[in-house]
């Protein structure tokens, strides 16, 4: 049965129409029409007067402030003021020590309405249940977002990249332990920039930061801790076809200690690299990564590409290099292993970005020279060489890890199972060491390789990418037992969650800033693992920034998703009523003018 209040629409709009027909066939022009009108015009204000619209409650709006709310602030009409440890003292503002407490206290709230930075993390935890109003105050001056290193292994380069407010035409430097500017970069009106250099030496080292404005007075000097791996040597098969890649790939991985084994297949039987390698499940499941040519791969036949995606999948890593351009077939041989992509028929420029922002920086990576480096090593001013790569298309899956200036994919990997698939798309990075740029060529197959490679059985907690002082932090990934060594030696044993369940996690609130130690018991012996934890000041305006844009998104939460469920009362029906009233009226007045004037119009003679 229809709702009353769709009959009661039904009813009265079939009225309305029929009255308003009537008038327009009874007097053609101006006042039929008008008629007409008023009475659709009183059949709508009939049904609103018998069913009002439904409104929001209005209630009462608390006003919240937080850190860096004007000392001055004033609740408005409807609002009560309450105020959050982090915000300060405001006359006549309620104290309360969460926004729990204050939604507690003050139940009879409807809405919320935020001042200052924003919420913390303790008050963004559970739902308000009620819409949020808040707008974040612009970035305060300095480092607003800070994307530290990966851990890097040693020889690599790493890069950091990050994000300065009000700081345009100033610059971005990094420096290394011993304070030598090793990188810079001039911020432009986005001020985002990305900063690199070569890890050293193992272990944990802290480069620094450091923000310049416009009239180059430094603004803030950053900790930025660098974790560099002493890896056990990578083992991996190079499968292929004699070429220059594959000279220089041999001659790159001996000098930075990698364990290769190669399979140069020339023809007719005769293998060039001399190691006899085969592509059996013992051999792959010794090996931490395969680099193998396209037509290789293709030449595996169906069994052997099985057997290599079954490896894939239990860790191994595969790094395919294009030697052709890339057919239908090729992408389906790609994507039996894991690697969807498109496109690679035609080869394209590589843009390659500068060496360094200048020589003394270009110095500074390259370390001190060997006696017998050579002469035509690449020096600042030289020309680049021309490179050149497959125009490939990667799907959305792919994790780009070699890029160029333009922001090209030069290689990329996608996940399958517990490994990865990557594709080496650059047609001749061998020209980048004929070229005087070996460094260069060194650190873009590092990376792939890093990327790829079968990950090692070290150590290695899951901690945030930013610990800072005061800061409750989980670390995961931790056996019981485990315990963290501040600087001054204070132990705290780590309480495991239950709620963690298998990712084995607990909190830790660091009171000091340094290197701390997470230190367990192990198989062999205590194992551990070194972090660093930022002074309170150093990451403020950071901090600053990631509490508005994370309180805006909190906030839209909230509106969004109790937009549908605010409490409602029907609007007061007694206008709607004299409305109808009042059209009624003329709507009355009006007809008897017309059938009056009719009756002269049709009367005798």
């Amino acid at each position: 049965m229809p709702a009353p209040e769709t009959l009661a629409a039904v009813l009265i709009a079939m009225g309305a129409l029929a009255a308003a027909l009537r008038f327009v066939l009874l007097r053609r022009g101006w006042q039929g029409w008008a008629l007409a009108g008023l009475s659709l015009a009183s059949g709508a204000s009939l049904w609103f007067a018998l069913f009002p619209p439904a409104i929001p409650l209005g209630g009462e709006t608390l006003l919240v402030a937080t850190a860096e709310t004007p000392p001055g602030s004033r609740a408005g009409p409807s609002e009560r003021l309450v105020t959050l440890p982090e915000a300060p003292t405001i006359a006549g503002a309620e104290r309360v020590p969460d926004l729990a407490t204050a939604l507690r206290r003050h139940s009879q709230v409807q809405r919320l309405r935020i001042i200052g930075r924003g919420l913390t993390e303790r008050d963004r935890d559970s739902a308000a249940g009620m819409p949020v109003n808040f707008t974040p105050m612009p970035p305060p001056r300095g480092l607003i977002r800070l994307d530290p290193p990966a851990d890097t292994p040693a020889g690599a380069v790493f890069t950091l990249a990050g994000e300065a407010a009000g700081l345009e035409g100033g610059t971005a430097e990094l420096l290394d332990p011993a304070g030598r500017r090793v990188d810079s970069r001039t911020l432009g009106g986005e001020g985002r920039f990305t900063l690199g250099a070569t890890a050293r030496s193992p272990g944990l080292a802290t480069f620094t930061l450091r923000l310049r404005g416009r009239d180059k007075a430094i603004v803030s000097d950053t900790p930025v801790p660098l974790r560099t791996l002493e890896q056990r040597p990578v083992r991996a098969l190079l499968i292929g076809a004699p070429s220059p890649e594959a000279k220089y790939l041999r001659r790159w991985a001996e000098d930075s200690g990698i364990a290769l084994q190669s399979r140069l297949d020339a023809g007719a039987g005769v293998d060039l690299g001399g190691d006899g390698v085969r592509l059996d499940a013992a051999s792959l499941k010794d090996a931490d990564v395969v680099i193998i040519d396209d037509a290789a791969l293709a030449s595996l036949g169906s069994g052997g590409r099985a057997s290599l995606a079954q490896a894939v999948a239990g860790g191994l890593g595969v790094v395919v290099r294009m030697t052709a351009p890339a057919s239908a077939g090729a992408r389906g041989i790609w994507r039996g292993l894991g690697f969807v992509a498109e496109g690679g028929s035609e080869i394209v420029p590589v843009a390659l970005p500068p060496l360094a922002v200048d020589a003394e920086a270009l110095a500074v990576q390259r370390g001190p020279e060997a006696p017998d480096t050579p002469d035509d090593l690449n020096r600042f001013d030289d020309p680049d060489p021309e490179l050149g790569r497959w125009d490939l298309r990667a799907g959305a899956d792919v994790v780009p890890v070699v890029t160029d200036a333009d922001g090209a994919m030069l290689a990329g990997w996608q996940q399958r199972g517990q490994g990865r698939v990557a594709v080496w798309a650059v047609a001749n990075s061998f020209a980048l060491v004929l070229g005087g740029q070996g460094d260069r060529y060194a650190q873009w197959w590092s990376d792939a390789l890093s990327a790829v490679a079968r990950p090692g059985g070290d150590f290695r907690p899951e901690l945030a990418a930013l610990v800072q002082q005061g800061t409750r932090s989980a670390i995961c990934g931790i056996s019981e037992g485990a315990k963290v060594i501040a600087p001054d030696n204070t132990e705290v044993t780590l309480a495991i969650d239950p709620a963690a369940g298998a990712r084995q996690c607990a909190a830790y609130w660091p009171s000091s800033p340094g290197v701390h130690r997470i230190v367990q018991p192990g198989e062999d012996g205590e194992q551990t693992f070194a972090f660093f934890v930022h002074p309170e000041a150093t990451l403020a305006p950071l901090r600053a920034a990631q509490t508005g844009e994370a309180t805006a998104r909190w906030a839209a939460e909230q509106t969004a998703a109790t937009a549908r469920n605010l409490p409602e009362r029907r609007s007061p029906g007694w206008p709607y009523f004299i409305g109808w009233l009042v059209l009624a009226s003329a709507l009355w007045l009006g007809e008897r003018r017309l059938r009056a004037g009719a009756a002269q119009t049709t009367g005798p003679a």
